[in-house]
């Protein structure tokens, strides 16, 4: 009865978004229309065998399934791997980074549109990435007898008082998941709560703390290699105006400064752009440079996709969004990786465990104000050693959850099952 009820108010959202649909063009929403309503791209379609499906929400959560994807390659070569996102930005770094056999936008979750695609396809299992729990999705998959999991789940105490309004909806949910891999005791205790079998429950980690540091070559912007440089990564709105006031002060030392900012979301680039402007600061955007950063250039505008971490091998600092906005913070662990202090807010509860590793660990701060993150980078700027010794403590809690990965992959490999349906039906694409 839930699930009906469910699938009729995905029903009437569809039918609300196609009343509103000239602003959500304006706002970028409809990006990859086709694959939303479940035209899947032809590479899915010719698939040599039943693939692992994984979905993931957009970029931090799909570039954390790295070393999973990656042994799942070593382990069984000869399973095709297909990812979906839920966000187009997340859908452009799973393609490029991870290099799967096919890609999607992950189908709309009403009417029968996930679930459709999933017959197609016929994954011989689907993995949902921390807190991707699709209604649709999952029910689509159990029809199909695909097994589900979730791997480095997450329910933050705010997601767990949401979700509990539609309490028998995810309970019917969450009984059709086959395995849990919780990031914590704590998440796992609170999808217990909302109706996961207990026995299916386990504690793994985060496969963020299994990121590894990328090799890459220098700096993309020439005229950077020989400045100090700040990083804003993953901004939210307000957090951009948080920075730059950071920052003011310290443009009286360092004259060679330069901040990067790159927002979390594309459709907000011209906005920053202007908050910019507006400051009277000399700035560039990325993606209009067509040399070198000019040397009088204080704020550079990072308005690509998937680069971000190819600034981190030379940024001093790095300063991570969605921690100051109330938005529960985002990856924390990626600039750690690669050895970087790394500055967050106080609104961590989607990256509570990484946000107390790093604090407990000195690999962290916590800023409440623009007048903290000064007084952080100040020092860090004054005393490089200082600033390298907090980058190495960053850089060991990653390395401490190495283990992570080991704990979900044990989740997922009985279910991988790399023989005796490996082959695909001829007329699968037609089904």
């Amino acid at each position: 009865m839930w699930l009906a009820a469910y699938e009729i108010a995905g029903a009437c959202a569809l039918l609300a978004a196609a009343l509103v649909w000239p602003l959500l063009a304006r706002r970028g929403y409809v990006t990859g229309l086709a694959e939303r309503l479940g035209r899947l791209p032809p590479a899915l379609l010719a698939l040599r065998a039943r693939p692992v499906w994984i979905h993931a929400a957009s970029v931090g959560e799909a570039r954390a399934t790295s070393s999973l994807v990656k042994r799942l390659r070593q382990v069984h070569p000869d399973v095709p791997i297909v990812f979906s996102t839920t966000t187009a930005t997340g859908r452009a770094v799973a393609e490029t980074e991870l290099a799967p056999d096919g890609v999607t936008l992950l189908p709309v979750d009403a009417l029968g549109i996930a679930g459709r695609a999933l017959r197609r396809v016929r994954p011989r299992c689907l993995v949902l990435i921390e807190t991707e729990i699709w209604p649709g999705l999952v029910r689509g998959a159990n029809r199909l007898g695909v097994p589900v999991l979730v791997l480095s789940g997450r329910l933050s105490p705010r997601a767990l008082r949401r979700y509990r309004w539609a309490a028998p909806l995810f309970r019917a949910v969450l009984v059709r998941v086959e395995g849990f891999g919780m990031q914590s005791d704590a998440d796992a205790e609170r999808v217990i709560a909302l109706g996961a079998p207990p026995e299916r429950v386990r504690v793994t980690g985060s496969l963020k703390q299994a990121t590894r540091a990328a090799e890459h070559g220098p700096v993309p912007l020439s005229g950077l290699a020989n400045r100090r440089l700040l990083v804003a990564a993953s901004t939210q709105p307000g957090e951009e105006s948080f920075v730059l006031d950071a920052c003011r002060e310290l443009w009286d030392v360092f004259g060679d400064l330069v901040l990067l900012i790159a927002p979390r979301r594309p459709e907000r680039f011209d906005e920053v752009e202007d908050l910019v402007a507006r400051s009277g600061l000399r700035y560039q955007r990325r993606s209009r440079v067509d040399r070198d950063v000019a040397r009088e250039t204080r704020v550079v505008l990072l308005d690509s996709i998937g680069e971000l971490p190819r600034f981190y091998p030379a940024a001093a600092a790095v300063f991570v969004g969605g921690t100051v906005a109330a938005m529960g913070g985002h990856n924390l662990l990626e600039p750690a990786a690669y050895g970087k202090a790394v500055a967050f807010g106080p609104h961590t509860s989607n990256v509570a465990d990484a946000a107390r590793a790093l604090r407990d660990q000195g690999g962290g701060h916590e800023v409440h104000a623009p007048g903290d993150l000064t007084h952080l980078w100040r020092r860090i700027l004054a005393n490089p050693p200082e600033g390298q010794l907090i980058g190495e403590r960053a850089r060991a809690v990653v390395a401490s959850g190495v283990a992570a990965l080991e704990r979900n992959w044990e989740v997922l490999e009985p279910f991988v099952c790399p023989t005796g349906d490996s082959a695909l039906p001829d007329n699968l694409s037609e089904v």
